[in-house]
């Protein structure tokens, strides 16, 4: 085989292998026509919870609770998982402030950066799944095209602005409803990042039974919501820290309005955002206006998430306030001390460094500790001398003053 027959065949390799990858994701992102997963503990039987998402060995679920599951098995539409944890999510938030300045780290930076140097507060809506309805409502479970979804994207869109945020919803239809739609909507979530989004959220909807989002928050019944964060993407990590975030939120000042995360084996596009999360806002055989009061009610929790407690808050007709996070003040005072420590650490690792090991820093420290304090202090009590001399004399010629001035009056 010659050079030109290798690299041709070489390239043909290459271009199969990453269809074979983006059929392998596209299948993931898939979701069920014919019914959908029922999730078992494996050890209780007890149900977890339930999705017309392809499930795949690996998935994993944050339940309302905050408990971690993982797949093991699946049989037919029934899945079993295994407990992993309990995650603490609020731990996301107390560490909000170093994540702020480690920011440009990531690889969207410069995205982030032309949001943040504009100023203007601005959060972007697609839907990838543009055909999804909800059947008591809409008459079907898909008009393609035109779906009840958008309404309830719209919905979302008017609680954002009543709290001063620009928002881009793009009516984008991506159908049909197939493995694909997430390459086409792809396209729209690019133009959308143009515009310099805070975030970008991608609004489907679930296809289970109605009773597994159905609930009441804050004494209104309404479709909860589910995020769904992709296991495909190379930057999962930020993803889910803002997934967890939002959750976190959500449990202190509206529990019960998350139902859960999951963890699904596709992308979902999340590698093009850091501040990227899809969003199931209850499933088709809810009324659209309960998946409606649940996107109102999300509203507060976004918001809340990207510009602090302080934006979030409005005042009450009373002079009060209202949207308070519990324990928001402890907060800055706990990310405050971390960021102090962060620093003392990070100046201790610099000496460490710069003076080639423990003993050359040590002896460093001991020789200023001694002569070269010592002479600081030395030289600091000779300048607290040499002002007291000075303050002295300044007293004797005051006084000399005015004793000429009395002998003068004296005369």
């Amino acid at each position: 085989m010659n050079k030109r027959s290798f690299k041709i065949v070489s390239i043909l390799v290459l271009i199969g292998v990453f269809l074979t990858l983006m059929m392998a994701q596209g299948k993931a992102e898939e979701e069920r026509k014919d019914g959908y997963f029922t999730v078992y503990e494996e050890s209780t039987d007890k149900k977890i919870f339930a999705t017309a998402r392809v499930i795949n060995i690996g998935d994993r679920y944050l339940n309302d609770k905050n408990d971690l599951y993982e797949v093991t098995k699946i049989e037919g539409d029934k899945c079993f998982a295994r407990f992993v944890e309990r995650v603490d999510v609020q731990e996301t938030l107390a560490f909000a402030e170093a994540a702020a300045m480690a920011k440009q780290t990531i690889d969207d930076y410069n995205t982030l950066k032309t949001s943040e140097l504009k100023k203007e507060k601005v959060i972007a809506i697609y839907h990838t799944h543009s055909d999804e309805s909800y059947i008591p409502t809409d008459g079907k479970s898909s008009i393609p095209y035109n779906g009840g979804i958008f309404k309830v994207g719209e919905t979302l869109k008017s609680a954002l602005e009543r709290k001063g945020i620009t928002v881009i919803q793009s009516k984008t239809p991506h159908d049909p409803h197939d493995s694909a739609a997430y390459q086409r909507s792809r396209r729209t979530a690019v133009e959308l990042l143009k515009k310099g989004p805070d975030a970008l959220i991608d609004i489907h909807r679930d296809g289970v039974e109605a009773e597994e989002y159905l609930s009441e928050v804050n004494g209104r019944e309404l479709a909860q919501v589910q995020m769904v964060v992709g296991r495909q993407n190379p930057q999962i990590k930020t993803v889910n820290n803002f997934a967890l975030q939002l959750k976190a939120i959500a449990d202190k000042k509206h529990p019960g309005l998350v139902k859960g995360i999951f963890y699904g084996k596709g992308g979902y596009n999340q590698d093009i955002y850091p501040r990227t999360i899809l969003i199931e806002a209850g499933t088709y055989k809810n009324f659209r206006d309960k998946a409606e009061t649940g996107a109102d009610i999300l509203a507060d929790v976004i918001a809340t998430t990207l510009y602090g407690a302080d934006y979030a808050k409005e005042p009450t007709p009373l002079g009060g306030k209202t949207t308070e996070v519990p324990g928001e003040g402890k907060k800055s005072w706990g990310s405050l001390v971390w960021l102090i420590v962060i620093a003392i650490v990070g100046v201790a690792a610099f000496m460490l460094i710069s003076t080639g090991g423990s003993k050359e820093l040590s002896a460093k420290i001991k020789r200023f500790m001694g002569s070269e304090f010592t002479n600081f202090l030395g030289n600091l009590n000779k300048k607290k001398q040499k002002v007291s001399e000075i303050d002295t004399e300044n007293n004797i010629s005051s006084l000399e003053n005015d004793k000429s001035d009395k002998n003068c009056e004296d005369r």
